[in-house]
């Protein structure tokens, strides 16, 4: 099958391969990763024709430009090696008009290389040279295995600062910098142009900045249309959003023909500061700013808990990213463990002979939706309500040093997708790990109880490993001090025992 060489972009790196491999499933056709390093701006793959490329270029939100590879090489003269055993390539370019576009990556080009000037128009078609230098693995910074996983005294971290440093202050853009790279690439690609990525200009037309309603924690529009790759989007699937907040993701979803769906608690959310039954929610304000105000079914304001949808097996996809605590806590209605008088069970009649709840002015008690219950929830939600091999996508907060694979609660008729360790946003002591599952059940199953999991109600007390993101809101605030109580003492007795194994030896 043909090779051919994508130029990616160098944000959010271990969230390319995801979003690629989701395409070609939403289009039904196979890729293969002939080199992959997240590290490279360069992935090499394999396809069957140039069709599936250009459902890459259509839907990668990732992919920059793309070339069907002729040779590549380490230096030029393997290049020129490579090529000389693959002239075929060539012949049926023989009688066309060309150029040639170089294109130097994480690097500069000096003057001395560069011969000058060539002004083609309008070629039959256009070679392009990728001179590829790979980049700093230290300024990656949603690197699970960079900067934040060592001490600061370490001494490659102390380099990786020292390249920082230089990178930021020499010249404009640290130019200067990036000449001294000149000649000095991993690789070199040579082929002929398929094309550009189509989908990175909406990262412009859907930027947060330039939205008619957005909030302080609406996500960005590229990590919104990434998440949305991993639904499989596609018209008249129908999208849920259940902790919709200001619509971000579901904006993503109806630009590729969705119909979509999103509830809150807190109604305030959706509407905005509109005021008045004859005024448009924010929502919907920038679906309209989007032209896609006709692929919103509604926004419904209600706790998931209490759920008004009696029905399951309906929903293609679960998209959310779920408030943990950081600028928003999550929350449930009902009465915490601090309020000495119980929850009515009947409604309450006021004085005047109405119903308290009835009143537009009511305000329902609300208590704290704990993570790890609301994640478990949030599982067996999309156990009942998705389609057969319907998928839930959901951001998943951790503290870094703490999380295991096995922290992602396990339920039967669910399964997770992801590649190699997984895809992760790194914020130093904490991140968020984007979670991908499918379902694999063919039945509905029980509707979810939502009643707080007996398991997951004192991990200090039980047996059992705390999760990474079990009480992430207070772990925050906390600065991630180290957990107090028997796991604590069990991972501080584990380390201790082999520091002196170590030392010893």
């Amino acid at each position: 099958m043909p090779l051919y060489a994508l130029r990616v972009s160098l944000s959010h790196l271990s969230f390319r391969i995801p979003e690629l491999l989701s395409i070609s499933q939403l289009f039904g056709f196979e890729i293969k990763f002939v080199s992959a390093d997240k590290f490279r701006s360069v992935l090499v793959v394999e396809l069957e024709k140039d069709e599936h490329l250009e459902h890459l270029l259509d839907r990668g939100m990732m992919v920059m430009s793309a070339i069907k590879l002729y040779a590549s090489g380490r230096s030029y003269d393997e290049l020129h090696a490579d090529l000389r055993e693959h002239k075929d390539y060539l012949e049926p370019h023989m009688d066309q008009s060309w150029k040639i576009t170089f294109e130097s990556i994480n690097h500069n080009v000096t003057e001395k290389r560069q011969r000058g000037p060539i002004r083609l128009k309008n070629p039959e078609v256009e070679f392009v040279i990728y001179e590829d230098c790979e980049w700093l693995r230290a300024l990656s910074s949603d690197d699970h295995e960079s900067a934040p996983r060592y001490g600061r005294s370490n001494s490659v971290w102390r380099a990786c600062l020292t390249v920082l440093d230089t990178f930021l202050t020499e010249g404009t853009h640290g130019k200067d910098f990036r000449l001294r790279r000149d000649g000095n690439f991993d690789r070199v690609y040579f082929g002929s142009r398929i094309g550009f990525g189509r989908a990175r200009p909406l990262l412009n037309t859907h930027s947060v900045k330039t939205r008619a309603y957005y909030g302080n924690t609406s996500m960005d529009a590229e990590m919104g249309f990434i998440m949305t790759s991993q639904t499989l989007a596609a018209p008249g699937k129908i999208i849920y959003d259940p902790f919709v907040g200001t619509g971000s993701l579901l904006y993503a979803a109806a630009h590729w023909g969705a119909y979509v769906i999103g509830s809150d608690i807190d109604g305030r959310q959706i509407r905005g500061k509109a005021k008045g039954k004859e005024t448009v929610p924010g929502v919907f304000r920038a679906a309209e700013q989007y032209g896609v105000s006709n692929q919103f079914l509604d926004c419904l304001v209600y706790d998931v808990t209490q759920s008004p949808l009696r029905r399951g097996g309906w929903i293609d996809a679960i998209i959310t990213d779920p408030p943990y605590g950081v600028r928003a806590g999550a929350k449930r209605t009902g009465k915490g463990k601090s309020h000495k008088k119980p929850l009515l069970e009947e409604p309450h009649m006021l004085p005047d002979g109405t119903y308290s709840h009835t009143r537009e002015d009511y305000v329902p008690p609300f208590r704290p939706y704990e993570l790890t219950n609301l994640m478990l929830d949030l599982i067996l939600l999309a156990r009942y309500l998705l389609v057969p091999k319907g998928r839930l996508v959901f951001f998943l907060p951790t503290v870094t040093e703490e999380y295991e694979a096995i922290d992602i609660p396990v339920v039967d008729g669910m399964r997770e997708l992801k590649v190699g360790e997984g895809s992760v946003e790194n914020f130093g002591k904490w991140g968020r790990r984007l979670i991908t599952m499918e379902k694999t059940a063919t039945d509905d199953g029980p509707p979810p109880t939502f009643e707080d999991h007996p398991d997951y109600a004192d991990f200090e007390k039980s047996q059992e490993r705390a999760p990474g993101h079990y009480q992430f809101r207070d772990r925050y605030f906390e600065s991630f001090k180290p957990r107090v109580g028997k796991v604590a003492d069990e991972v501080r007795q584990e380390s201790e025992s082999s520091s002196a194994v170590q030392g010893s030896a």
